[in-house]
């Protein structure tokens, strides 16, 4: 259950680290991949925690100023539509991860959370891109005859594979940084 966001001095200060540090990480290309995308290492992860530590609202609004400060600094939109798709949606999902499966804390408990939240942040770039990027020829020269499909190959290729990068430092870092994975909310709805 989503517990109350209270706009705490410590929230906001947090709320800014984080955003910077994914900021820096979403500059650190690791490899791009054959069909376009870029994958860097584990962008998303200073999201994730602040959306662990503090709940779904606030995470979805760290997530929704990241993809504004991403849009700003280096997007690419071609209409305004496209950008609140690709950049205010998609990366508004990443607060997802805040949910957390089971009564326990325990190192299990947001990997579901992760998943659905990568899944659900490509649904929005998927749309984008039959929408505003429609292109059989791309689609062609890359080896498929639809193009709703080489768009999911597109946009998930690259979401998977930070998913994964992602999840392996979470699993790797979440004994030795436990106190930076406590939740921080207070009180219940």
């Amino acid at each position: 259950m989503e517990k109350n966001t209270n706009w705490s001095t410590r929230m906001v200060v947090e709320g800014g680290i984080m955003l910077a540090l994914a900021f820096i990480l979403d500059k650190i290309v690791l490899f791009k991949l054959p069909m376009g995308g870029s994958v860097t290492l584990a962008r998303k992860l200073p999201l994730v925690i602040f959306a662990i530590r503090w709940g779904v609202k606030a995470g979805m609004v760290e997530g929704v100023l990241f993809g504004i400060l991403n849009m700003l600094i280096g997007g690419y939109v071609i209409h305004p539509a496209q950008a609140i798709l690709d950049y205010i949606l998609s990366a508004s999902m990443i607060g997802l991860a805040g949910i957390k499966f089971g009564d326990e804390r325990k190192l299990t408990s947001y990997i579901p959370s992760i998943i659905i939240a990568f899944l659900a942040s490509g649904v929005f770039n998927v749309i984008s891109g039959q929408i505003f990027f429609y292109s059989m020829t791309k689609a062609k020269e890359a080896g498929f005859d639809n193009f709703i499909f080489y768009n999911i190959a597109l946009n998930y290729s690259v979401l998977l594979a930070d998913m994964a990068i992602l999840l392996i430092v979470y699993v790797i870092s979440y004994k030795s940084l436990g106190k930076l994975y406590e939740d921080q909310r207070i009180a219940k709805i």
